[in-house]
């Protein structure tokens, strides 16, 4: 019987609502598919739809891990809230850098923000571009941002990073916010002046990014409302306030928890735990207006540590991730009581989270690092690679066999071989 061949359409379409990891190893299937999965137009299509899903929940550890299989990684944990009770695989991301102080995400990328320089990444892909910071750049005072916006021109989108500096309420000291903003496009900086935004007193409370836009939860350094969300808008190069639900503008004293989110895919939420009545309040904000969606009794057990910015609404259930050591689920409703699932990663205590989505974005146009940076990294790697590593470039190759690298990754290596010894007899 013979068999109708789909059009290209269709079969686009289809492939179009495919999980990102699936369509990773689809590509091999055959040409056409290969050509069409990385063709930016489909890429932009496929992230539209996976938007609309229900995001993975990924728990990111910020600490810098020497592992003798992988060498420099960082790892992260992967949650599915339609089965909380099983924990995704602890997968490490091959990276070599210090670690990092917060990470962003926006569209299946992460921006890691070191000491010393930036680092925008898709694990999926396996793929790392590394930013030169602006300067003047400090990793302790510097709030990040990524997004992006709509080119007409090309019908595809152009991710930028900003960069705002945050301080203590001394106007003398900090009379304006510094801002600057990075296009991957041109791979450049440039300084923004925008006189209406003085910045957050301390970094921002919490951040998301919401189809292409960031948003930062933080308190003021001046005026009479306690916090405010702030947007950037890229295309306007500016910052622009959201107001916030009554509850939470008043006094430190009523609020003793607050957080934003992202609702569905494609809403702004915010979660606040009022201090008075230890009751958790869900906004969410629908046509610039914010309605309450449910209030929920504080989960009855021993919590230590704290709320992490991520949350979730699964049928009509609220889903808390908490830090305590080791990774804390929390879910319930109105009227229910919370059930608590954990989870043993055997992550460090420095955690990160976001709520993430696997894309076909790729981080191309990679600046080349500087060879103090290459020298450094290369010095991690295992012998038996280095040897394979010679005939990469003539750099590389001069570089290896140099009696001053041969010390200093022999030193690297002692290193990690007393760090496994010492792992080995802990366990």
């Amino acid at each position: 019987m013979a068999t109708m061949e789909l059009s290209s359409d269709l079969v686009e379409e289809i492939l179009s609502r495919i999980p990102a990891r699936s369509l990773v190893r689809l590509k091999s299937t055959c040409k056409q598919w290969k050509t069409l999965i990385t063709e930016p137009r489909f890429v932009n299509k496929h992230l539209s739809h996976m938007r609309c899903r229900e995001q993975q929940f990924t728990v990111f550890n910020n600490e810098h891990i020497v592992s003798p299989l992988f060498g420099s990684t960082i790892s992260y944990v992967g949650i599915d809230f339609n089965k909380p009770e099983k924990c995704g695989m602890n997968l490490p991301f091959p990276i070599a850098f210090s670690p990092a102080n917060n990470i962003s995400h926006c569209d299946g990328l992460l921006l890691y923000v070191t000491k010393s320089m930036l680092l925008v990444a898709n694990p999926l892909l396996n793929q790392k571009r590394w930013i030169k910071c602006s300067q003047g750049f400090d990793h302790s005072m510097d709030a990040y941002g990524l997004g992006y916006i709509f080119n007409q021109l090309s019908g595809s989108y152009d991710y930028k990073v900003v960069t705002f500096r945050c301080g203590v309420r001394i106007k003398d000291l900090y009379p304006s916010s510094r801002v600057e903003v990075y296009a991957f496009e041109s791979d450049s900086w440039k300084v923004v002046v925008d006189k209406n935004f003085d910045g957050f007193d301390g970094f921002p409370l919490s951040s998301v990014c919401l189809r292409g836009t960031p948003y930062w939860l933080g308190y003021n350094k001046y005026g009479n409302q306690l916090m405010s969300i702030q947007s950037f808008d890229f295309s306007k190069e500016r910052f622009e306030p959201l107001f916030l639900p009554p509850p939470s503008i008043g006094s430190r004293n009523l609020v003793k928890y607050i957080s934003l989110g992202i609702f569905r895919g494609d809403q702004l939420s915010l979660l606040l735990e009022c201090h008075e009545t230890s009751k958790l309040h869900l906004w969410v904000m629908k046509q610039q207006h914010w309605s309450r969606l449910m209030t929920v009794d504080v989960p009855q057990y021993p919590i230590y540590g704290k709320y992490f910015s991520s949350f979730i609404e699964r049928n009509g259930r609220l889903a808390l991730f908490i830090e305590s050591g080791n990774i804390s689920i929390y879910i319930g409703g109105e009227n229910q009581d919370f059930e608590k699932i954990e989870y043993f990663t055997g992550l460090g205590r420095t955690l990160s989270d976001c709520c993430y989505i696997q894309s076909l974005l790729q981080t191309t146009m990679a600046i080349e690092l500087p060879s103090d940076l290459v020298e450094e990294i290369i010095s991690w790697v295992p012998a038996i690679s280095l040897v394979r590593l010679r005939y990469s470039c003539k750099e590389w190759k001069t570089l290896i066999p140099d009696p001053r690298f041969v010390k200093k990754h022999l030193s690297h290596m002692r290193c990690r071989e007393q760090q496994t010894i010492h792992t080995l007899q802990q366990d």
